[in-house]
């Protein structure tokens, strides 16, 4: 949006292309991103699983293990409240 598509490049030269770019100037850029972004990777890896969390997850596995409780329960989708149109039925 912002550049120019029809002749002049980020160069300068005309021809569209963008100049290159020395690959150690692009890995000193990268490095510091890198190197962050596997600390919040590995933060969010250790940390803990809420006891509620865990309770609902059980649960869901004890239902989903269970046919009867699935076959015989209410379907959420149909037990849901539905959102009121503003347009009346026709």
């Amino acid at each position: 949006m912002g550049r120019e598509r029809n002749g002049g490049g980020e160069n300068g030269d005309g021809d569209g292309e963008k100049p290159r770019v020395d690959p150690r100037i692009a890995r000193r850029r990268q490095d510091p991103i890198g190197r962050r972004l596997r600390k919040i990777y590995t933060d969010v890896v250790e940390e803990t699983v809420p006891d509620e969390f865990l309770a609902i997850l059980e649960e869901a596995e004890a239902k989903q293990a269970d046919p009867a409780s699935v076959a015989g329960g209410v379907d959420p989708v149909d037990s849901a409240p539905r959102a009121r149109s503003s347009q009346p039925e026709r």
